[in-house]
């Protein structure tokens, strides 16, 4: 008894081995057991993947990084240990440049561009910034922050790391000072660094002990309360201070300035020296001068009291967010016109935005609307952040949860209206997330599993469903990740990853056309050498890669489709007329090549140390490279029979039909495509096949299965199938 059977599309992709069973989904209708170097269509069927073209070589392990000034002023970033080499899209380069991050980091920086600067952060490396200087030209350089025009103050985050109890004093107000800490504070790594006394700074010059330093005061060294800071009692001299965590003890002297006569006392009953008598931690008092009472009880002093810094010791007092000796950021964005900084190693939940449209002034001011915001993730745990993604809203991925910052409408996030909404629970790992059609895509904390993170109108929230469910046996640990939103010639978009076993996961989706599939995609060397994808990128609508060919790194780019190039690592030559022997040069020396020459197969040959290959047709262009296997397995045939379901037992596929686009070279079961006929003409290249093919196949398998492969690089197109099976 036969069957006939017809699978029109693989739109899902390659299905994990656990759903061999799941007849009675339509993932399993439209999937299949493998796809691999398969490049899926948004028609429905599947193509041989584009192949690559060798631009030029990598000093070793590089992260490929996208650099865009405009729309035809591209740039390739390659990282690799201590260097960035600067590229064009054509590979030429342009630039090596030094570099303070190493090989460990490479894969785990995070980074954010806008116009000529780009910012990169690590937690144990100083932020860096490259600067396009001129058309071909870049340097790298310590981000640093905006100052005062005297340089006095530094715009940038600060933060109290010490325990709150533990007070700083300096021996003076101006010039060079002795520090004093109340407990263990100073380290050699704090020399250069400035702790801020109030609101003024402090440069290190000198740590002498973990409680005592120098430095040299930046202005004059005054503390400053809030406005109206006394409080007078109506016929009493008291006069009742209120100086938050002041850090101060009974019978210390302080000297007060800046005070405005109120409720019957006058400037010079408040300012100048005074004893006090300590309260509790915000509170004390001292005795007014002169020798009148208050008038009434008040509260008053005006909005410029101040008091002298010298050998006052408070808790009023903090050092850098950022520093050598408390970390650097872990992650970057722009967004909304600020530049926004999150988590630190002695801050894994901070979170830091820069003034807007001043992106390198953090100065929290007076909290106005333009200042600083400087917040914390996570009220309830510490969620050590590890991206920041600028999308529809400003998304916060952490090691244990995902988050964003809902806008207020039609306003802008600011100081007082900034809040943080915890959406999903899984945790996002150190590979970059990205934008992905209507999404933000990330990978989670397992590694194991890569979800969207998808804001739903009706919910007003975020969910985080698995994209990798039906596929996760091709998620082998990734550790690099980017988009391809179509080109010129192809409108598919597909995000790539990039596993550490050196294949890709690519993942095709249409949304609104419900399409979503994954295949995997493997390159070849010469021989038993390794090969393998290592980093991948996109700028403007290209591809690159870098790619491990044995002891090597190399710059190659995808083709935009497969009908343009068929072979990895490849190169083009020309000759004036046509000949057999080829001079390669020594990127290919020793190694064993494919070559194809328009339409034809020309064969694999091994080149001698020199680069050279003698060809056993004689021609005047060829393309050398390496050849990759495409591979379409079908999944197990299910067939439904009168008395149930078929599954288990034996059966065979005698007859296959194969719907075909443009193809040269195609087989089934050993069984080839026939492109030439009889009556050709030899003498012209082959043309390629478009339509419908007819396959017979022998044998009975319990899992039936159809493969269709390709030994030859060369176009194939496959739009779908169909099947007679017998019971």
């Amino acid at each position: 008894m036969g069957v006939k059977l017809a699978q029109t599309n693989f739109t899902s992709g390659e299905i994990d081995p656990l759903m061999d069973m799941r007849h009675d989904t339509g993932a399993y209708q439209n999937g299949a057991r493998k796809l691999r170097n398969i490049a899926l269509l948004n028609q429905g069927g599947g193509t041989r993947r584009p192949g690559t073209e060798h631009l030029n070589v990598l000093t070793g392990r590089s992260r490929l990084i996208p650099f865009e000034f405009s729309s035809t002023e591209r740039y390739i970033f390659a990282l690799s240990n201590a260097e960035l080499k600067v590229f064009t899209t054509s590979g030429t380069l342009l630039q090596t440049l030094t570099a303070p991050w190493t090989s460990a980091m490479l894969f785990e920086l995070t980074f954010t561009q806008a116009a000529d600067v780009m910012i990169l952060c690590y937690p144990t490396m100083r932020t860096q910034i490259i600067r396009r200087t001129g058309i071909d030209t870049f340097t790298i350089s310590n981000f640093s922050f905006a100052t005062s025009v005297n340089s006095d103050k530094t715009y940038q985050p600060y933060y109290k790391y010490a325990e709150d109890t533990v007070t700083l004093s300096a021996s003076g107000t101006t010039g060079s000072v002795t520090l004093t800490t109340s407990a263990a504070f100073f380290v050699s790594g704090h020399v250069g660094m400035r702790v801020r006394w109030f609101d003024t700074e402090i440069e290190i010059t000198a740590v002498t002990n973990s409680t005592t330093a120098t430095g040299t005061v930046k202005g004059t060294l005054k503390g400053r309360y809030d406005i109206d800071p006394f409080k007078t009692t109506n016929n009493t001299q008291v006069i009742e201070v209120t100086h938050a965590n002041h850090g101060l003890a009974t019978g210390q002297s302080i000297t007060i300035d800046g005070a405005n006569a109120f409720a019957g006392f006058n400037s010079t009953h408040l300012n100048g020296s005074r004893t006090i008598t300590v309260v509790d931690d915000n509170t004390y008092t001292f005795v007014a001068g002169g020798s009148s009472n208050a008038s009434d009880s008040l509260d008053g002093g005006g909005p410029n009291v101040t008091f002298s810094g010298n050998n006052i010791a408070t808790r009023s007092w903090d050092e850098p967010a950022y520093s050598a000796v408390s970390g650097y950021p872990g992650a970057v964005t722009f967004h909304e016109a600020r530049l926004w900084f999150g988590g630190s190693l002695s801050q894994p939940n901070g979170l830091w935005a820069s003034k807007i449209n001043q992106f390198f002034n953090f100065d929290v001011g007076e909290g106005l609307d333009n200042d600083s915001i400087q917040v914390t993730v996570g009220s309830d745990d510490i969620s050590s952040v590890r991206h920041l993604v600028s999308n529809r809203h400003l998304q916060v991925f952490t090691a244990t949860s995902e988050f964003y910052v809902p806008r207020v409408t039609n306003n802008t996030t600011t100081p007082n209206n900034i809040s943080i909404s915890r959406q999903t629970p899984y945790g996002c790992s150190a590979l970059t997330p990205q934008p992905f059609d209507g999404a933000t895509v990330y990978v989670q904390a397992s590694d194991k599993v890569v979800r969207e993170f998808l804001y739903t109108d009706t919910e007003q929230a975020y969910n985080s469903p698995a994209l990798s469910m039906l596929a996760e046996h091709l998620i082998v640990a990734p550790h690099d990740m980017a988009v391809s939103y179509g080109t010129s010639k192809r409108g598919e978009q597909y995000l790539l990853v990039v596993n550490d076993d050196g294949s890709l996961a690519v993942f095709h989706s249409a949304r609104a056309e419900r399409l979503a599939g994954w295949t995997l995609w493997s390159t070849k060397g010469s021989g038993s050498e390794t090969a393998k994808f290592d980093s991948v990128m996109t700028v403007g609508d290209r591809i690159y890669a870098s790619v491990q060919r044995g002891s090597s790194y190399h710059l190659e780019r995808f083709a935009e489709q497969d009908i343009d190039c068929t072979l990895d690592g490849s190169k083009t030559y020309t000759a004036g007329s046509a000949t057999t022997s080829w001079s390669l040069g020594s990127l290919y020396g020793s190694k064993t090549v494919s070559v194809v020459s328009g339409n034809y197969y020309l064969g694999d040959f091994t080149a001698s140390a020199g680069g050279t290959i003698t060809l056993n047709d004689a021609v005047t262009n060829i393309r050398v490279g390496y050849n990759y296997i495409p591979e379409i397995e079908t999944l197990p045939v299910n067939l439904q029979l009168a008395d149930g379901v078929y599954t288990g037992r034996p059966k065979r596929i005698a007859r296959v039909i194969l719907a075909l686009n443009s193809t040269l070279s195609v087989s089934i079961a050993g069984n080839r495509l026939i492109v030439r006929q009889v009556r050709d003409d030899f003498s012209n290249a082959p043309d390629p096949v478009t339509g419908k093919r007819e396959f017979f196949l022998l044998g009975y398998q319990r899992d039936a299965t159809i493969t269709v492969t390709q030994t030859e690089p060369l176009p194939m197109r496959v739009l779908g199938l169909a099947m007679e099976v017998s019971a």
